[in-house]
């Protein structure tokens, strides 16, 4: 009997530790890196999140296998609520590694984001804040754009980078240097904009900086997207007809200064990129735009509008003719 009690002893043992060990292979192979490869990506909390939400999201980034082990290694370490706020991980990560992360609130400032519709003027004091680069370095540069003829993209030659340096969101460590930022949004650009959409720029008789040009007044000009292509149609019509394009923003840029309302006065200021005294197209862009104008200048809305106004949200009301555009003006200003 005792003999009997020994081995079955030694068998649930057996068996206990057969099954830790495979348990233990589970555990290493669901919280081990899914690459070897440091692929950097950023995760953007806009707002607190919970453990099961970060470990689903983590898992649909291809961070993390197991998000179940994920959510209850976080609230197995007191971490009920996850922090808004950067955060970046790579593949080459374990599960544990990310948690530590999460759990500590280590919040990465190795990226940065640039709107759409910001001059480079702008993108130097971001770059200045961040410690990403010096601000004057990066705007020297800027205006020396064939040193970076290089990447394959036709560059101005009497102009600086503005409208070149594409608008997004960047890895960009402290102390990047503004070399190394500039050819990486220019590189953005050749890839995103001049390689996939070359054939639609021949197809409409467009240049690159002819499409950077428009597209980054339609930028300034529109708020709401879906706008975008009736404004980009306006301008054809205006430059078909041999009309000034009229546009306040090119207006304010030949000035140096943003501001809501354009005077009178302003429309007298002499700039080559005052679009009421000079017609055509100002000598550049006005701004780095997106791939939202981008697109409208591309495919702009088949209209046989001359004028807009804006309303008070921010949309705008269209016209064919200056009687009607007058008409709407006073609309638009009584119901104020």
């Amino acid at each position: 009997m005792r003999q009997r009690w020994l081995w079955a002893l030694g068998a649930l043992g057996l068996l206990l530790l057969l099954a830790g060990g495979a348990l233990g292979i589970w555990f290493y192979r669901e919280t081990r890196p899914l690459s070897a490869r440091f692929e950097p990506k950023l995760i953007r909390l806009r707002e607190a999140s919970t453990p099961e939400a970060i470990a689903q999201h983590l898992s649909e980034r291809k961070l993390i296998r197991n998000p179940q082990l994920l959510r209850w290694w976080l609230q197995r370490k007191g971490k009920t609520t996850i922090a808004q706020g950067d955060y970046e991980f790579s593949p080459d990560m374990s599960l544990f590694e990310i948690a530590d992360i999460l759990i500590h609130e280590r919040f990465t400032r190795n990226w940065v984001t640039f709107p759409e519709g910001w001059t480079i003027r702008r993108m130097a004091e971001r770059l200045q804040e961040r410690e990403i680069a010096d601000s004057e370095e990066f705007l020297r540069l800027c205006e020396q754009p064939q040193r970076f003829a290089d990447i394959g993209i036709p560059l101005p030659e009497n102009l600086s980078l503005e409208g070149y340096l594409f608008p997004s969101t960047y890895r960009m460590p402290p102390s990047t240097g503004a070399e190394q930022v500039i050819r990486m949004m220019l590189q953005t650009t050749y890839r995103e904009v001049y390689l996939k959409h070359k054939a639609q720029m021949e197809s409409r008789g467009l240049s690159l900086h002819e499409l950077l040009t428009i597209a980054s007044m339609v930028e300034k000009e529109v708020l709401h997207d879906d706008e975008r292509p009736k404004v980009a149609s306006v301008i054809f019509n205006r430059l078909k007809q041999g009309m000034p394009l009229q546009i306040d923003a090119t207006v304010l840029y030949g000035m140096g200064v943003w501001k809501d309302r354009v005077l009178y006065r302003d429309l007298r200021h002499p700039s080559p990129y005052n679009t009421y005294l000079r017609r055509g197209l100002p000598p550049g862009p006005i701004a780095n735009p997106g791939m939202a104008s981008i697109r409208a200048v591309l495919e702009p809305a088949e209209t046989d509008y001359l004028f807009y106004v804006a309303q008070a949200d921010g949309y705008h009301r269209f016209s064919r003719t200056y009687e009607e555009h007058l008409r709407t003006i006073r609309e638009i200003r009584g119901g104020r």
